[in-house]
Formats: C-alpha cells, structure tokens, sequence
C-alpha cells in the first residue's frame, strides 16, 4: 500500500437521471393543492438545455421523472437569466427552479429536493497543461490576474465571501466564456463540467490547466414556499428511490458517457479527505478507489442499512464547510472536541487520536511542555484539523498551517522546512512506513491530545438515520465486525 497518491482531481464531476421507479400517484395527493407547479432554469450544460425543441439534461430529466413519479402536474421552461428564474420562484406562486445550489444563505428561502446533481468549482487557466501546479493553494489565487466569473452566480459569491477582489464581471457565462477563449482574460472561475461540455470538442485538454478546486455544490429543486410540504416530500422521496435503484445511473451514461457511475449524488454525501491508513485513494482516472479503516467501518454500516453510497475524495476545508449546512451529509474521521460538539451529529467512535509533537532525531530537540513547544520556531500541522484548532486555542504563534493534507505536513517536517510536526501516532507511523523512513529518524514527544474520531453527521440529518448508523456500529461492535476490521489495519493496537 505503498506510493500511495491522492488526486484531488478537478476533473471528475457528477450527475444522473432518468426514468423507471414505483413511487406515489396523483392519488395519495388529491387532499393537497393540485395547481400545476411552473418549474424553470436557465442553459447550463449538461444539467438544462434546449435540445431540438425540448428542455433536457441532467437536471431536467431527474426533476421531470421525479415529479411525474410524485405525481405532480408540471410545466417546464427555459428562463432569458438566473436572477429572473430565481427571484420569480422566490416569489412564487407554484414555482420551482432546477439546478439550484444549496448554500446557506438560500436555505430558508425555499423548499428544496434533492440533489438532483453535483458539480465541482474551480479556477481554471487558458494556457498550456501543466503550466502551474494543482491545486494552487485558494489564498495565493487572490493574487492571481483578473478571473472572468459571472453576476450573482454561486460560483462567484463564494469567492467574494472568501474576499477575492481580482474578478471580472460578465452579465451571462456565454460572455465570460468568449472573453477567456479569446485572450481577453486567462482564467474563468466555473463548474468544472459546464466548462468542458461548453467548449470546443478537445478544447479543454489542449488549452486548459486546472488552477485550484474550491467548491463541491449540490443542485436541488428549489420550490417556492407556498408549494405544500407534502408535494415537496413526496418529489425528494421520489428522487431517493431513483437514486437506490440506480434509474439516475442511465443519465450519467446518457449525457456524460464513460463517466463512471460513482459520480452521483447519494441519498446521504459522504465526504472524507486524504488521511492514510483511516482513508486514502488506489489507483487513477476510472479506476480510482477509496480505501483504507474509516472507509471499511462505514461501508459496512451502509450495507447493514441496504444502500451503500458513495464517499467523496474531498479537501478537508471544503468538506468541513459543507457538511455544516447541507442536509442529510456526514464528514468522516472527524476528531470530536468541545469547540466541534455543537455542530454535528456524532457517530462512533471509529478511530482515536493520540497525538504528539514530532521532530527529527537528528534535530536534538526536547519538548516536554507546552512552553517548549511555543518556543520553537515553527511548527506544522494540517490547515483546518483539530490539531490547527489545539495550537490556536493555546495561543501558538509559530504555527505553519500552509499543508493542505497531513502527508504535505509531514514532508515539511522531513523537508527540514519546520521544526516539529503535531499529529497522531497511527498517522506518523503510516507516513513513516509508506515512505520507507525509519521511525528512529523522529522523536516523539510530550502527548499534546488524547481523543477520539467520529463521522460528523449534519445537524439537519433527521435523528432516525443518525441513530440507525449508530446502532449498526454498535452491533458491529457486539458481533466482532468491528474487531476484525480494526485488527485488518492496526494488529496489536487497542481499539477506540
């Protein structure tokens, strides 16, 4: 399990639709409002585009089959622009928008089913392959030459939120793409498979360089608030059903053929990050596979709830963002803390977090307190885990949190780049192995936490799913699964 390499690879997205699936009929609704609902969007392929006179895509055809399977009377359209579609459906009455991120800030003001569809954001350059390393890191794009990006699209409010002030505006995405083909400006921030499917056949490949991926969006239907709630339930069951028997798997080959079918949404998100031996990624490109403990532990609690979804290979910060808002999604190994323990659900434990400052043998460093610690000149540990969050709270101010994943922390370390490495003991002694570094080239010092690791469910979970995942970890305990998969990654090790 060696030369181990994780691909945080923008160029895989998501989706699915299409037919087949035993849902509600117009009958279990008669009691309910019946006015057709008008459900619009705007071109944004493959999700929603005209095609020979009729709407399809991704998105248009989950919704379509979604709603006919709810049995709810329809008519769709193609709208001139996202802010008329979106502030009529705000509005309302009987509206519905399709391809709708859900964030925050839209969370009330719609009802929402889905996901109907994924997609990625990223930064992109027009210029040679290869030309700059991926992922460039998110504070370093700040400075980077004008972004073409389009008003009031998602895609662009969060990099205002993040504070970029390097962005040119464009009134629709067929401007900012011309802009950027043309040379007028070299990079376009976009979802990553709207970009390729809207340029040229072999553009993408010849002329397009991957910056840095900074979002993972979802896109629902966003129904007015007067629509009733039992027509929205209704349409979101529909669309789970679709989603467990697989009838969304024909979309993905439909409109993205050779796409593998993982890139789907699942009933629940599932997000992990690159953090071997808990989870970490074989192989590449369609082979790709998400290995390691965590991912075990979880998988079999999904098959003993009957529907294994798929985990997404995320970055920490993206997926720890996400996994706060977005309904019915979890985050696994997530340590659990004090500052942490309001904002999710907690599954587990499934893992535990002893952890130590690490320095080079050959440094001659002593580190028995805190004290020593904070007298160093630096320090590394991964951007946003509860080891940064340890080293804020107790007041470090040598802190190098610049490494997106723990392994680029440790290479600093080995690197000679800093002075100590603050990690868990089954992490180092992974890196060390996979590397064939020799644990006599490190010192462990003073034990800095001793705590556990969870999978962090989102607060709008309904509570039956979480405490069902709970109690088939328990059982899994009681019938020795638990044991056996521990043993497999960490013989000899007490489990958590």
């Amino acid at each position: 399990m060696k030369n181990i390499f994780f691909l945080v690879t923008i160029s895989i997205v998501t989706m699915a639709v299409l037919l087949s699936l035993n849902s509600c009929k117009k009958d279990i609704i008669d009691d309910l409002d019946d006015n057709t609902i008008q459900v619009s969007g705007i071109e944004f392929t493959p999700n929603f585009f005209e095609k020979e006179g009729e709407i399809v895509g991704i998105d248009a055809d989950i919704t379509s089959q979604a709603l006919q399977n709810a049995g709810v009377e329809f008519e769709m359209s193609m709208s001139e622009s996202w802010q008329s579609a979106y502030d009529a459906t705000l509005e309302g009455s009987n509206k519905a928008l399709v391809t709708t991120a859900f964030s925050p800030e839209r969370k009330d003001l719609f009802k929402w089913a889905g996901p109907t569809s994924q997609g990625m954001y990223g930064i992109f350059e027009n210029t040679a392959p290869g030309r700059r390393a991926f992922p460039l890191p998110i504070e370093e794009c700040k400075q980077l030459p004008p972004i073409a990006v389009v008003k009031d699209w998602m895609e662009t409010t969060i990099l205002e939120n993040m504070g970029f002030n390097n962005l040119t505006y464009y009134d629709t995405y067929n401007e900012a793409l011309a802009a950027f083909m043309g040379d007028e400006i070299q990079f376009i921030a976009s979802d990553f498979f709207h970009l390729t499917a809207s340029l040229p056949s072999g553009y993408y490949i010849n002329n397009v360089s991957a910056v840095t991926r900074y979002h993972t969006a979802y896109y629902y239907i966003a129904f007015s608030k007067d629509v009733n709630d039992a027509v929205v339930l209704n349409v979101q069951n529909a669309i789970e059903s679709m989603i467990e028997n697989q009838t969304t798997a024909s979309v993905l080959n439909k409109y993205i053929p050779g796409m593998p079918v993982d890139y789907i949404p699942g009933t629940i998100q599932l997000f992990t990050e690159l953090s071997p031996p808990f989870q970490y990624v074989t192989g590449r490109d369609t082979m790709i596979r998400i290995e390691g403990s965590s991912v075990d532990i979880v998988n079999e609690i999904q098959a003993r709830t009957g529907h294994v979804n798929k985990i997404n290979m995320s970055i920490w910060a993206d997926a720890y963002s996400v996994v706060q808002y977005l309904p019915n999604s979890a985050l696994f190994r997530t340590t659990r803390t004090t500052e942490r323990e309001d904002m999710f659900q907690w599954v587990g434990p499934i893992s535990t977090s002893r952890t130590y400052f690490y320095t080079l043998a050959s440094s001659g460093l002593s580190i028995e307190t805190l004290e020593q610690a904070k007298a160093l000149q630096s320090i590394a540990t991964p951007n946003g885990w509860f080891t940064h969050g340890f080293l804020i709270n107790n007041n470090f101010q040598n802190i190098v949190a610049t490494a997106p994943t723990p392994m680029d922390a440790f290479t600093q370390l080995i690197n000679g780049e800093v002075q100590a490495f603050l990690m868990s003991d089954l992490d180092v002694k992974w890196y060390t192995d996979a590397n064939d570094i020799p644990m006599s080239d490190l010192t462990q010092h003073m034990e800095a936490l001793n705590l556990k690791d969870y999978i962090a469910f989102s607060l709008n979970t309904p509570e039956s799913t979480v405490q069902q995942w709970q109690n088939h970890l328990d059982d899994m305990r009681a019938d020795g699964t638990f044991e056996t998969i521990w043993e497999k990654w960490f013989d000899g090790v007490p489990m958590p």
